[in-house]
Formats: structure tokens, sequence, C-alpha cells
């Protein structure tokens, strides 16, 4: 949002209604302005204090609304603060991008719109209700395929391709035991409440969405470098990895195969809004799923696919959970607990990575799977080379320890 408007309507106090009207009506032109062809400037610094969530705290249009009703003006009819993201089809590189995907990538592209299906309802209703455009629900193509447990080189997970630190930022838990990440409603929710802060720091989607790929922080100092307020300024620029500089156009190229798939020779999406109700059932305990499963003829896969972000398929110890099951098994859960005795948790211990040791090693000594293990430690990125130092959290089933055994004395004849 430019400095300039705040101030204007603070100075607008004295005005009489008439130029005050005129003012609010500027005002809310210039806000819901799509695009990034308008005359905005970004405020640019060299580090921004970045705090989620308050980009729209106190903005222009909450300050015009508050002095029309002092001036018992009726306040203007309710419509959505973000506009609908612009559409380049027929720019060279978009279409450069859908013949990759539509013919080069036929068969990944065929698997990204499959998984796709049953999470694209979800994703626009959180988008409605947050007052964004539908065709944000397309960025999880780009992101992940559309596959909820998708992991980065950069240890990036889930369907929004989330990094533990921007996960916690906005309220998903990431631990050894729970990984928000791997939920798709959560992760929705949070990665909308993201998109929304980009928006509010950069004014443009064409920013917003570029930003999301190579963080706030690097496209802000971008900016400053190339001393640019619009997108056409830097979309070219070499203090840019290539990955971001294609984002925008790839969007708009996967977004547009996916809004016409059959265009492009690619099967309708059979697109059905979620039916299964389910309840919240609160845990005090360590249990694991399958026991649960058994406890109340719940199928345990069924429990698996409603709680992902279980990493361990147990609900964590210490704490109060809420775990997700099937309408009306609610009750009959609660009733069983008090039957099922709380499993003793899983043991783990903190190992220290020595000098030359390698994850293979680590992973011989253990007997565990590299995927299990990245599950437990969702701070460190296992596909990069270990450093003498790091701390890795190491799941054992059974601690063995050896027993000292007196042997009887033989006694001689002598004795």
């Amino acid at each position: 949002m430019r400095p300039g408007i705040s101030a204007e309507i603070g100075n607008a106090c004295g005005l009489r209604a008439k130029t005050l009207a005129n003012v609010l009506i500027l005002t809310t032109g210039i806000l819901f302005l799509g695009g990034c062809g308008s005359n905005r400037s970004i405020v640019k610094s060299n580090f921004i204090d970045y705090k989620p969530a308050v980009a729209n705290a106190t903005n222009a249009i909450s300050r015009a609304i508050a002095l029309g009703s002092h001036f018992n003006r009726t306040p203007p009819a309710k419509q959505n603060a973000y506009p609908e993201i612009p559409s380049d089809y027929t720019a060279p590189r978009v279409r450069q991008f859908v013949r990759e995907y539509a013919y080069t990538q036929r068969e990944s592209m065929k698997r990204y719109l499959a998984r796709a299906e049953a999470h694209l309802p979800m994703v626009r209703g959180i988008a409605n209700e947050h007052g964004l455009p539908e065709d944000l629900a397309y960025l999880l193509l780009l992101e992940s395929g559309g596959n909820p447990e998708a992991r980065s080189p950069a240890n990036a997970l889930g369907m929004w391709q989330f990094m533990p630190a921007t996960a916690r930022s906005y309220g998903l838990r990431v631990d050894s035991w729970v990984d928000e990440r791997l939920d798709p409603t959560k992760s929705t929710k949070a990665a909308m409440l993201y998109l929304k802060d980009l928006y509010g720091m950069f004014g443009c989607w064409r920013l917003a969405l570029s930003a999301y790929n190579s963080g706030e922080n690097k496209l802000n100092r971008v900016l400053c470098q190339e001393d640019a307020n619009e997108y056409d300024e830097i979309c070219s620029s070499r203090h840019l990895k290539r990955e971001t500089r294609e984002f925008f156009p790839r969007f708009q190229a996967i977004a547009q195969i996916a809004k016409t798939p059959e265009k492009y020779g690619f099967p309708l999406l059979r697109e059905k809004p979620p039916h299964e109700q389910h309840e919240l059932a609160p845990m005090s305990g360590s249990y694991s799923l399958e026991t649960l499963a058994k406890a109340t003829s719940i199928s345990r896969d069924k429990l698996l696919e409603m709680n992902p972000a279980l990493v361990r398929g147990m609900t964590p110890p210490g704490m109060e959970y809420s775990l997700r099951v099937p309408a009306g098994k609610k009750e009959a859960l609660l009733a069983e607990l008090g039957r099922i005795p709380e499993e003793n948790t899983q043991r783990q211990i903190i190992h220290v990575v020595n000098k030359g040791e390698s994850l293979s090693k680590i992973l011989n000594r253990y007997k565990v799977d590299k995927r299990r293990l990245a599950g437990l430690n969702p701070d460190v990125n296992l596909r990069k080379r270990l450093r003498p130092g790091d701390k890795i959290v190491i799941p054992v089933e059974k601690v063995e320890t050896k027993k000292t055994v007196r042997k009887p004395k033989r006694l001689s004849s002598l004795n």
C-alpha cells in the first residue's frame, strides 16, 4: 500500500462531506485495483521485520469506512478485498510452458490433475472464506503436483511446500510427533493466510506469487537492488533464481490447463465437494491408531487417512490432541479410552553426528528407514550432507542393555 494514502485520508477530516466522499472513492479505487500495472509504490527496505497477519490490521479502507460513519454516511457494499489474478495466457512465455506441460511433461501433468481432484473443492472453499481469488487453488499443482506428502530438496513439505519455520509462524505444529504440513486442510488455511500477507506486502499478485516461491525478504531485496516497483521490472532480473523468474508464467500455464483440460486432451476433473463428516475426539495420552481402531471397529487405514499429521501413527504424549474420527464414533472412542491402557511412548535417542559419519551409516547402525527418520526430524534436511555436531532424533523400538551374568563357582573336591 502506498504510504501517502493514509495521510491523505487523515488530512481529509477537516473537509466538507462532499470532498470526503471523493477521497473515499479514490482510495477505494486504488486499493482494489488489480495487477501490477498501476502506479502504486512498494515500501522497500533492506530487511523486513516480518510478522504474519498484520498487513491488513490497519489499512486505508478500514479508516475510510470509519470516517464515513463519522459523517453518517452509508458504508459501501461489501466486496472482495483481493482482485482476480491477472491472466496473460497469450504471452509467449506462458504459451511456452503450456506446450511443455501439455506435451513434454504430459504424463506428469496427468498425474497432477488426478491427484488434485480430491483437494481443489476444499481449497476453493477456503479461498472464498478469505475473499481470495479461486484461481489460487491451482497453485498446489505447481507447488507439489497435488501430493500432500511431497518433500522438496530444500526440506519443504506438504501440498503447499512449507518450510518448518514458516509453517510454525502460521500456527501449524511441526515436531517429531505431529507435522501439520501433511494435513491438507490445515496447511491450506495457513497457505491462504500467507498469500494474504504477501499481497498486503506487495499489492500485486504477480509479485506476491513470486514471493511465495522465493520468500518475501529475497524479493524485497531484489526490488531494492533493481530500484523497481513493478513485476515487469524484475521478472528477468539476474538477482532472481530462474525458478522464481519462471514461477508466475508457469502458474498461469498450469492454471489454464486445469481450467480447460479437455482442450489439451486431458480428462475432465471429476471434482466432488467433500461430503465425509468427522468429529474431533480429545485425546490425553499416547495411543497408537492401530489400538484405537481395534477398540472402536474403525479401519486403521481410515484413521491414518483422517489424521495425516501424526507422523508416528500415535497421538502425542503429555498433551491433549484432537483426533479426527468418523461421524458418530466419538462417544464410542471416548468410552473405550477408560479401558485402554496408555501405551509406552516410542523410545528415542538424540544422535550427534561425528566427523566422517554419513547418513547411510546412521541408517544401517540403527536399522531405521530414511523416510521415517525424515518425519521425526522436520528441521533437518537429510538430502544434504550432514555436518559434525548435527543432532538427529533416532527412534529406538527396544533398548538392549548388557546384563551382567554371575557364573556359579565350581567347588573342587579339595574344598
